[in-house]
C-alpha cells in the first residue's frame, strides 16, 4: 500500500471519537484521499465499541441512524459529509477501543436448511434466505418444518 498521510488507527479513529470534523479540511488533498479510502473500514470500526451494553447499543444506533441510513444517497459523491457524519456517530469525547466485527463465514452445512426455507418462502431473495438460515436455531427450523407438516426434518 502506498504511504498513507493519515493513519487509520492513530489519527482517524481517535479524531472520530472526539468529533473532530475539521480533520477533513486540515488533512489536505492526500489526507482526504486516505480518509475517503478508509470510510468503509471506519464505518465497521466505529459501530463497535468495548464497554457496557448500553454503550455498544448506542454506538450501533448512532452509526446506523446518522451514517448508514444515508449511505446509498451519498455514495462516493460526498466524502466530506460522510466523514462529518462518522464524527457525529462516534463522538464520545473519549478514546474508545473499536473492535473489528468480521463477517460470518457461511458454512456449507446449512444447504439443506437453505433449500427448505426456499421452498417455504419462494418470494424471498436468496440473500434473505441465507440470512434467515444463518440466524435461525435448529429448534426454530424444526418447529417451522412441523408447522408445514414435516415431522422428521433432519439437518
Amino acid at each position: 500500500m502506498p504511504n498513507k498521510h493519515i493513519d487509520l488507527f492513530k489519527e482517524m479513529m481517535p479524531a472520530i471519537d472526539f468529533g473532530m470534523k475539521d480533520l477533513w479540511d486540515a488533512a489536505g488533498e492526500d489526507g482526504q484521499k486516505d480518509i475517503k479510502g478508509d470510510l468503509w473500514n471506519l464505518n465497521r470500526y466505529i459501530s463497535s465499541v468495548k464497554g457496557t451494553r448500553e454503550e455498544q447499543e448506542l454506538a450501533i444506533f448512532k452509526t446506523n441512524e446518522y451514517y448508514n441510513k444515508n449511505w446509498a444517497v451519498l455514495g462516493s459523491k460526498h466524502p466530506k459529509l460522510q466523514w462529518q457524519l462518522l464524527c457525529i456517530s462516534g463522538n464520545t469525547k473519549k478514546r474508545e477501543f473499536h473492535e473489528w466485527i468480521g463477517f460470518k463465514k457461511q458454512t456449507s452445512g446449512n444447504s439443506k436448511i437453505v433449500k427448505f426455507l426456499s421452498e417455504i418462502y419462494p418470494s424471498y431473495k436468496e440473500e434473505e434466505i441465507e440470512i434467515l438460515a444463518r440466524i435461525s436455531t435448529k429448534k426454530e427450523i424444526q418447529d417451522l418444518a412441523r408447522d408445514h407438516g414435516i415431522d422428521d426434518f433432519k439437518f
